[in-house]
């Protein structure tokens, strides 16, 4: 009887011992996510090629290959129909394809003008829930400078993406639209770093959002290799010099991490929204959708009617009826582009019915899509020729089963398990992936969270 006593007394020691060991594992597990606080910084239109082998390039990029080398990075991510900035910096954050997000575009239409060359600048034309309203609801603390479709947005400490700085006006409205007290912080903080919501500027002002406000999670765009790239073409000199630049503002924020204390419970998601290809020629849909009287226009070319009129992201195109019920004007305008088509002259690769359209996620108000042929684009022109040569020597916005379009994930620091290679990341996942990272789960999303999260 006392063996089986003891043996009693044996098993029920093993078990509480084990019992207190997943107990404090739980607490640990606990205590590491409190601390936790996640970057994510997006280079607008950073290839992977760059990160995976850039010695290939010349490039010295220090921090992204020792992230790349100490974390997770894809090969490749499969961005969105448009591959272009503002549908996938929306994708990311909501976790969704355009089509259910509604940011389909840059821009919306806008043959009038009345825009005065705005784009969708507005987190309310957002029709479902964002990665900061999930964050918010959970207790957690957001910041997000220049991320794109922001005025407005619910986050926490902001300085919203909106027109270009150039005048004391511009900078009035930056400080209304930002949390009160956040831009005018973000001008000292940046003094003598460039002109204002410039890379360099928005490194300093996240720097000190970081310091002054400790936000948990962190949303950073960069945007200067996009102009880049499309003012001297994709892998130039140019392009990665700018590029290098860009690293040497992350491993100024990395520094920073590291001196505040927070090194090792930082989880790095460095992203892209798109790739690029180099364009010499654009061809101009409106001039042959004007001529065959579907857009009319004044002697000065300005718009004074239209019955059908494309949302143009140079690499592809959708076309949009201003009453859907006409049919006759949507006949009309797919006999043009089928006629188009027809002339390899006019670098049409591909035109996508509704249902294409509706199987890639994109653009759900549109009767026809066009994609752009290697090395063309489509213009904006409405009179004049049909072809002329690219204002820009470097475009995106094709389909994003090219490899040349594929954006960029590198995964890194705290809850991050290193692996060699992430396979199969989709844009959608980045949101749901970050929200994870701070044991937040989003709902209702077609991304996932990717593999190799989980760590401490």
């Amino acid at each position: 009887m006392r063996r089986a006593d003891c043996s009693r007394f044996g098993c029920c020691f093993w078990v509480l011992v084990l019992a207190w060991f997943v107990c404090f594992a739980r607490v640990a597990s606990a205590q590491a996510l409190e601390q936790r606080q996640v970057i994510v910084i997006s280079i607008d239109g950073l290839t992977p090629v760059e990160y995976e082998d850039p010695q290939a390039h010349g490039l010295k990029i220090p921090n992204l290959e020792a992230m790349r080398a100490g974390g997770c990075a894809s090969p490749g991510v499969l961005a969105t129909l448009p591959a272009s900035t503002y549908p996938n910096h929306t994708a990311m954050i909501t976790g969704v394809s355009p089509a259910v997000h509604g940011i389909v575009s840059n821009t919306p239409i806008d043959p009038f003008n009345l825009e005065n060359g705005g784009w969708y600048y507005y987190a309310d034309r957002i029709k479902v829930p964002t990665v900061w309203q999930v964050m918010r609801r959970a207790g957690v603390k957001t910041a997000a400078v220049s991320w794109p479709v922001t005025v407005g947005a619910e986050v926490d400490y902001l300085l919203p993406e909106y027109r270009p700085v150039r005048t004391e006006e511009d900078a009035a409205l930056m400080r209304a639209i930002s949390t009160p007290g956040l831009f005018r912080e973000a001008e000292v903080a940046g003094k003598g770093a460039g002109r204002p919501m410039g890379d360099a500027w928005r490194t300093e002002a996240a720097i000190d959002i970081l310091r002054t406000r400790q936000p948990r999670m962190m949303f950073l765009h960069l945007s200067d290799l996009d102009e880049a790239q499309h003012k001297y073409g994709p892998h130039t000199p140019e392009t990665h010099a700018e590029l290098e630049t860009i690293d040497a503002e992350i491993g100024k924020i990395r520094q920073f991490v590291d001196a505040s204390g927070k090194g090792k419970d930082t989880a790095w998601m460095i992203v892209s929204d798109h790739g690029f290809l180099p364009v010499s020629k654009v061809m101009n849909p409106m001039v042959a959708l004007r001529e065959a009287g579907l857009i009319t226009t004044d002697a000065n070319g300005k718009v004074t009617s239209w019955k059908v009129y494309p949302r143009n992201l140079t690499g592809s195109l959708f076309l949009e009826a201003k009453d859907k019920s006409d049919q006759e004007s949507i006949a009309k305008a797919k006999s043009v582009m089928q006629e188009l088509a027809k002339d390899p002259a006019n670098g049409i690769a591909k035109l996508d019915s509704v249902e294409d359209l509706k199987a890639d996620g994109a653009a759900p108000d549109a009767f026809l899509g066009a994609e752009a042929a290697s090395g063309y684009g489509f213009g904006n022109g409405i009179v004049g020729p049909l072809h002329t040569a690219s204002p820009q020597k470097g475009a995106h916005g094709y389909s994003p089963l090219l490899a040349e379009m594929h954006s960029s994930l590198i995964l890194y620091g705290a809850g991050v398990s290193p692996c060699k290679s992430l396979e199969g990341a989709k844009i959608v996942d980045i949101g749901p992936t970050a929200a994870a990272l701070l044991g937040v789960t989003m709902a209702n999303t077609q991304g996932v969270v990717l593999d190799h999260i989980g760590g401490h």
